[in-house]
């Protein structure tokens, strides 16, 4: 366990740390939209944690939608921390520093409340991890007032038993609401005990420590005869419900790299294996009205190019086709597409699909899931063949190229028959797709079924790692070479289902297997079998259970270790639901053929009542709308370019050159720059830069072009674009050219930097080492390039490139060197680091640690140096 003061740690990050780790803008924390207070001002500090990557973390819209509630109270500093890479937990640990908060640099142990975001089993031993390096004891029984609490909540939260060593206090549920409860009941202070006490009498929180020690019952730790229940937390109105429009924006480009307005929640459909789908309920759903509010703010406030509907089935909301059609007329103008990440397997999706146009780019996915009658029956999710191939030809036919299908193998009562199914129905549509354009794809993934809590099927058996795997190689045996074959690793469905079932004991597990260095088990390349296999097997002879009883089937007269909990829907529902799959039975979707008595509308009649009149009334509305293209918007022509000077500085200078554009194009769109933008489904803005910046290197004489279609004063431009930067950025000058002004980067080839050698890098090279290098012929450096497909590494002689070099001694022993740099007669660019590297004999990792600084751009002209200027005549939209 690492602690450290917190006042030295943010400078030591910014120096020692962040420099020298791949992909650094993930833990700068001056990201547009993040939150900064004066901590004198709050009385409680509290950190949103995610434990995985950053690239996941931020498209979380549950951890964005809290970090708005908490941050709206001006008392509360909201701040967030995602679970390291491997580059900078050592570099972490090797120094002695702690994991720390994103905006502040604070220790995770200097906060109030810890809260974890649970969205997958496979992250839990990243969740120990951060505890530990945040200073935190691992084990909730070491903990004392000088110790944040640790909450938690999210889908994983449906059964926190295998997380009750480590987790003080857990969230069931909606959080909208409770988020400030749990907020307060920490404010309040006055102990660990006291607080903990406060949080046990909320409703919809569940604490361990104060609730009867499990007994065991046959196999498993099950909750103590008389022990109350936690129902969860319900968000009975969404459009009342608080909505973060002001989304964060990451440097880092994220998997889900848009911004995302959730259009409902909840689900009716009654997939048998989908959890989501039964802890969800009632359907709830925004307005149109609210919908074209939150999407209006969220555009106007982020700059994304893309906006997500977000929901566990965008197609199911009882306006589906008017909001598409809403969505699309408002995102259109913008140059912004719009997406629906979830669709029915019909044709229905596949109009509203087309409807906003933009996932042809991509394609469609659906999710069959199963490929038998039988099967489908066993699951509840009643498509046949021909309705899967119906679907498939109108998205042929509408152009789309692609189609990705999703399955699980391993599904209850299923036989080779039915795995073989899933090549044959894959093959048909493939050679459907083929029939009507040969550029036509199906690519199908293949993932492992896993029982999950709450579900009909939390009682039936796993398949183990071998026996999946020998399922997928005998469906990849019957697969055409052209369809691709997507499939889950084995041993993480194995993982994912062994966690997601156990009892409290289930804890020492994640613990011995935390211990055993397992992290970030999520990813393919990272997950650690081996290690997982030594801590299965301690955990196996400590408590005398096995894996194979874990993964079997369990039995439906004994409690479950979760029962304490009430997510709404009957224990005796999902029993019943249970032999209906059995009996391969369906029910259609309670909105269409009326309340099947899943226990929800006995505890919610009004939410229930509210959804079933929503579905009447939308379906009735929606009857008679015609299906509509998206409108076309035809791109003005360009009139010119605004040129303009910009400078990046502190710890905005770790972002890398594609970040950097990102950051200049959402600048823009929100300060309603007429960009000229390129034509297709994924228009782009028109930008080009003098150079792309090394990561790490401060700028304040870097040129932009931007090509508009309006005219537009420079200073109105400079005035609303620098409003709209983010922390560290800026522009200080700009005018307009015309046109056929040549480009940037074809221009302006030589630049003056300085650059700041720490002491302990710079050792006893003196003075006169600049001098002496200019003095001599030769300067070689081994300068990356390509062979074919090969990196190589070629020796190259940099001195020409050396236009003035000199180097000046600080008061504290460091080194100030100051160059200029010009092309050579091949028209060869210098770089700054390399003349550095040269002058002290320093590697890649040194270098990182040294501060440069572009100081201008250059046109070599002759033998002098021109930096850029406005031109005498011609201007476009206004003067300098």
């Amino acid at each position: 366990m690492v602690r450290e003061p917190a006042g030295s740690l943010e400078q030591r990050l910014a120096e020692e740390v962040l420099p020298l780790v791949g992909k650094p803008s993930r833990y700068l924390g001056t990201e547009l939209n993040s939150v900064h207070k004066d901590p004198a001002r709050t009385t409680l500090r509290a950190v949103l944690a995610f434990p995985d990557s950053y690239d996941l973390g931020l498209g979380n819209l549950g951890l964005q939608i809290l970090y708005g509630i908490l941050n709206s109270r001006p008392e509360i500093w909201c701040e967030r921390v995602c679970a390291p890479h491997g580059d900078l937990e050592q570099v972490l640990r090797a120094k002695g520093l702690p994991l720390f908060s994103l905006e502040s640099k604070r220790p995770l142990h200097a906060f109030d409340l810890v809260g974890f975001t649970l969205q997958w089993e496979l992250t839990y031993t990243n969740l120990l991890n951060m505890l530990d390096l945040g200073g935190i004891p691992v084990l909730a029984s070491e903990r004392g007032d000088e110790h944040p609490i640790v909450v938690a909540g999210g889908p994983c939260s449906h059964n926190p038993e295998p997380l009750a060593l480590f987790i003080d206090a857990f969230v069931i549920g909606d959080g909208e609401e409770v988020v400030l409860e749990v907020a307060d009941a920490v404010a309040a202070r006055g102990g660990r005990e006291a607080v903990l006490d406060r949080l046990a009498a909320l409703p919809g929180v569940y604490v361990p420590s104060r609730f009867p020690e499990p007994v065991l019952v046959g196999d498993w730790l099950t909750p103590a005869p008389g022990a109350p229940r936690v129902t969860k937390r319900v968000v009975r109105d969404l459009d009342a419900a608080p909505f973060q429009a002001r989304q964060i924006v990451p440097f880092a480009e994220q998997i889900h790299d848009r911004v995302s307005i959730e259009v409902l929640r909840g689900c009716t459909h009654g997939c048998r294996f989908c959890q989501a789908g039964m802890v969800t309920r009632p359907v709830r759903e925004r307005s149109l009205p609210t919908l074209a509010r939150l999407q209006t703010e969220a555009m106007a406030a982020t700059g994304y190019e893309e906006v997500s509907l977000v929901s566990l089935s965008t197609c199911d909301h009882s306006r589906a086709r008017s909001l598409a059609r809403q969505a699309v007329e408002l995102a259109t103008p913008d140059h912004i597409t719009v997406s629906l990440p979830s669709l029915r397997l019909d044709s229905y999706s596949v109009d509203l699909s087309a409807q906003v146009g933009s996932a042809r780019k991509s394609g469609l996915t659906f999710a069959p899931e199963a490929a038998t009658d039988r099967l489908r029956a066993v699951i509840n999710k009643p498509i046949g063949d021909e309705e899967l191939l119906a679907t498939a030809d109108a998205c042929y036919r509408r152009g789309f190229e692609s189609i990705k299908l999703y399955f699980m193998i391993g599904l209850p009562t299923e036989t080779d028959e039915d795995v073989l199914a899933i090549g044959d129905l894959a093959t048909r549509v493939f050679r459907l797709g083929q029939s009507l354009n040969r550029r036509a794809k199906v690519n199908l993934g293949v993932s492992t079924f896993v029982p999950k809590p709450w579900t009909p099927f939390q009682w039936a058996a796993q398949i183990g790692g071998e026996e999946t795997i020998r399922r997928q190689r005998l469906l990849r045996g019957v697969l055409p070479k052209a369809v691709k074959f997507g499939r889950h690793d084995a041993m993480a469905s194995h993982l994912e289902g062994l966690i997601g079932r156990l009892d409290r004991r289930g804890g020492w597990l994640l613990y011995w297997a935390w211990q055993e260095g397992c992290r970030m088990d999520g990813w393919t390349e990272l997950l650690d079998g081996d290690a997982w296999d030594r801590a299965i097997g301690r955990w196996e002879s400590e408590f005398g259970v096995t894996v194979a009883q874990a993964q079997g089937e369990r039995d439906l007269a004994q409690p479950l270790p979760w029962d304490h909990l009430d997510v709404l829907v009957d224990r005796d529902w999902l029993v019943n639901d249970w032999h209906r799959a059995l009996a391969g039975e369906c029910e259609r979707d309670c909105r269409q053929e009326g309340c099947h008595r899943c226990g929800v509308i006995g505890a919610e009649p009004k939410a229930c009542a509210t959804m079933l009149a929503t579905s009447r009334d939308g379906v009735a509305a929606e009857a008679e709308l015609p299906s509509t293209r998206p409108p076309r918007w035809t791109e003005p022509d360009p009139i010119g370019k605004i040129r303009f000077r910009w400078r990046r500085e502190g710890l905005a200078r770790l972002t890398s050159h594609h970040e950097v554009l990102n950051v200049f194009i959402r600048a823009m769109r929100r300060a309603g720059v007429p960009m000229r933008y390129s034509e297709g489904f994924h228009p782009h803005a028109s930008l080009s830069f003098v150079t792309a910046l090394r990561v790490g290197m401060e700028t304040e004489g870097d040129w932009c072009d931007v090509i508009v279609t309006e005219a537009m004063s420079p200073n109105e431009f400079v005035t609303k674009v620098d409003a709209e930067l983010p922390e560290g950025f800026g522009i200080t000058r700009a005018w307009a050219v015309p046109m056929e002004t040549p480009a940037l980067m074809a221009t302006y080839k030589a630049a003056r930097y300085v650059a700041h050698v720490p002491l302990d890098l710079a050792g006893d090279v003196p003075d006169s080492r600049a001098a002496e290098l200019l003095a001599g012929d030769e300067v070689i450096v081994s300068r990356r390039g390509k062979d074919r497909d090969r990196i190589v590494f070629r020796p190259l002689n940099i001195r020409s490139m050396i236009r003035s070099l000199s180097m000046t001694t600080a008061s504290d022993g460091s080194k100030m060197i100051a160059m200029e740099l010009v092309p050579d007669a091949q028209d060869r660019l210098p770089k700054a680091d390399e003349v550095v590297a040269a002058l002290f004999r320093l590697d890649a990792e040194a270098l990182a640690r040294v501060g440069f600084r572009k100081l201008a751009s250059y046109l070599v002209r002759g033998d002098s140096l021109e930096e850029p200027q406005p031109p005498t005549g011609g201007l476009v939209g206004g003067g300098s």
